[in-house]
Order: structure tokens, then C-alpha cells, then sequence
């Protein structure tokens, strides 16, 4: 059935209808690691804060509770991780606040709280090729901080291993080997590697966006890769 236009003194002032603009889409709830993208730190007074045992084993701790959707925890929480006491881990804590590592958390209710969390999401350390040889060293001790860590938390891991599930066992790895390849192939082996760490980080940070799950089976797991020219 066909319909016949509208015609007469009225006609001109109808037209089509005008299609009713969409709502504006809901703003997403902002993220904990907003603006806080990789950094690359040359700065030898930055490398200076964290080339410390005790501030590095702060790092550490607040770098899991983020990654598990913990919002920070307190110099005293802190200080028991790294066996100092509260007042002498304050010292600590605020040499990483200043060198832009950590910040202050918002509070969980109780004013006199004071928490802190990581500032930094993703960062890598080098010294600018014409550094002079102080930082250069500077940088060094850094990464030998760094190791040193790492290594903390796997023997913690192999004097405990034997006490979880079978299931986490068969899911770690710790694995050596020597590839022999041209700058171009280990480039592209650096890259790949990467592309794949950045794919679970992705999962990593929505799951901390949504904060603490005990029910969603996820752990914590430490990765450490290296990968360097045998010289």
C-alpha cells in the first residue's frame, strides 16, 4: 500500500524526521595504571634510589599487590616484608616517593593510615651511551640489585615448591640455553618474547583493575628474562 506525500500550506514545514542523537557512552572507570606508561630511566640519581637492598624489596612487595588488585599497603605492612621497623622504613619509602618509583595510595577509611603503591607501571633501565663511568656503575648496581631480588624470591621458591598445588610445579619453568644468531634473528627474538609478555600483561592489568578475587585462580607469578650476548 502506497502512501501519497503530503501536500498543502503545512507540507513545507514537515520534512523527514530527525533521528534522536545517541546517549553519550558511559566514561570507563579510570584505571590504576593510567598515565603511567613504560619509562625509560637514564637518570643516575633515579638508579641511585632503587640500587638499595631494602627499597628494592619494598618495590617488590608493592609491585605484587598491585599485580594481585591490592591498593597499597602501609610502612608497616612494608616494613615487615623487608624486616626493618616502620620509622626507619619511612626513610625508604619517601627516597622512592622522590624519585617518582611510589606515591601515596588513597586511604581504605582510616585517615591516620598512610598507604603507599607503585607509581611507575613499566620502566627499563639504561645509562646514556656517553655516561661518564660513576654512573655507569651506578647503573650496574642497579641491575645487580634487580638480580639479586629475583633471586631472593626463587630460592624462596625452591625451599617451597614441594609444599603447593603439583599443578603450579608443572606450570613453572626455569630454563638455560645458548642460541647462536645474528643481530638481526636475536632483535627478532627480543621482540617476539616481548609481544608475548605484553599480551599476558594486558590480562595482568584488567584483572588488577578489578581489584582482589581469591575465587578467579590466578597467581602471582615472577618472570625474570635475560638475554644477552655471551662475551
Amino acid at each position: 500500500m502506497s502512501e501519497t506525500p503530503a501536500s498543502g500550506p503545512d507540507a513545507a514545514l514537515s520534512g523527514p524526521a530527525v533521528p534522536t542523537p545517541p546517549a553519550p557512552p558511559e566514561p570507563p572507570t579510570p584505571s590504576r595504571f593510567t598515565g603511567k606508561e613504560h619509562e625509560k630511566i637514564t637518570d643516575p640519581e633515579r638508579m641511585k634510589a632503587l640500587a638499595h637492598p631494602a627499597r628494592m624489596a619494598v618495590f617488590d612487595f608493592l609491585a605484587g599487590q598491585r599485580v594481585a588488585g591490592f591498593e597499597g599497603a602501609t610502612a608497616t605492612e612494608i616494613a615487615e616484608v623487608a624486616g626493618m621497623t616502620p620509622s626507619a622504613m619511612s626513610y625508604h619509602l619517601r627516597t622512592l616517593a622522590k624519585a617518582g618509583f611510589i606515591e601515596e595510595a588513597p586511604s581504605r577509611g582510616d585517615a591516620r593510615e598512610r598507604l603507599w603503591r607503585m607509581k611507575i607501571q613499566s620502566f627499563s633501565i639504561r645509562a646514556e651511551d656517553d655516561a661518564s663511568e660513576s654512573d655507569k656503575v651506578i647503573e650496574r648496581t642497579m641491575g645487580a640489585v634487580f638480580v639479586e631480588q629475583h633471586d631472593r624470591n626463587f630460592l624462596r621458591w625452591l625451599d617451597q615448591r614441594f609444599d603447593v598445588d603439583p599443578a603450579l610445579r608443572d606450570a613453572s619453568l626455569t630454563q638455560q640455553a645458548h642460541l647462536r644468531l645474528t643481530v638481526e634473528e636475536a632483535a627478532e627474538f627480543s621482540r617476539r618474547y616481548q609481544e608475548l609478555e605484553q599480551e599476558y600483561a594486558e590480562r595482568t592489568r584488567k584483572r588488577a583493575d578489578q581489584g582482589p578475587d581469591p575465587e578467579d585462580g590466578t597467581v602471582v607469578f615472577n618472570v625474570l628474562f635475560r638475554f644477552f650476548p655471551r662475551i
